[in-house]
């Protein structure tokens, strides 16, 4: 695969280990990048349990079910450093939000689709810790005034290698257990 050049702009969010930029010239991608800065611990992790961090996001998005995947921003490509994806356009040409920013929501279409992404991780046995995490990995996508749907931004924990002192997660009902809390968080903090 071709790597991609591209021109960094501002810097529009981060997380535990990376950091997200907008690119210049192309409102629909952003790059998600590791930060410069880690600790020694978070550097050890990514040495001994998630060393491929990328390419594996990268991997999981394109191993995800079909009926899953409009759920999801696409990864478009992944090298050691950086991953670029889309990012998540509204209706109106701005760009998508997080559910953290909208603080409770009410609309009726996002929590319908928040359902149906729930029952589609439970059929197939996904169990994507993060995806719900204080609502910073899940944007709301206003397709229209009142159609909204939830985006997920962020993916790439979900078993042992990214909580290693729980070893309950070595096992499938243990994964899904402490997916269904932080889900039920999510709803508590954000539904309306």
């Amino acid at each position: 695969m071709t790597e991609i050049k591209l021109d960094l702009g501002d810097k529009i969010g981060a997380g535990h280990f990376r950091e997200c930029f907008s690119v210049k010239g192309d409102p629909g991608l952003c790059v998600k990048k590791l930060k410069p800065n880690l600790t020694f611990f978070q550097r050890l992790h990514l040495k001994l349990l998630r060393r491929n961090f990328n390419q594996d996001e990268f991997r999981i998005y394109h191993q995800l079910p079909q009926t899953l995947k409009p759920y999801f921003n696409p990864v478009i490509q992944a090298s050691g450093d950086y991953l670029i994806t889309t990012r998540p356009m509204d209706y109106d040409g701005s760009h998508s939000l997080p559910v953290s920013d909208y603080g409770k929501i009410s609309n009726a279409h996002f929590w319908n689709e928040m359902k149906k992404i729930v029952a589609l991780f439970e059929k197939h046995n996904l169990w994507f810790f993060d995806a719900f995490q204080l609502g910073t990995n899940v944007f709301v996508q206003r397709l229209s005034e009142d159609r909204w749907v939830p985006i997920i931004v962020d993916f790439k924990r979900h078993g042992w290698r990214s909580y290693p002192a729980q070893l309950n997660l070595l096992c499938d009902s243990e994964k899904k257990k402490k997916f269904y809390r932080k889900y039920h968080r999510f709803n508590i903090l954000f539904r309306e």
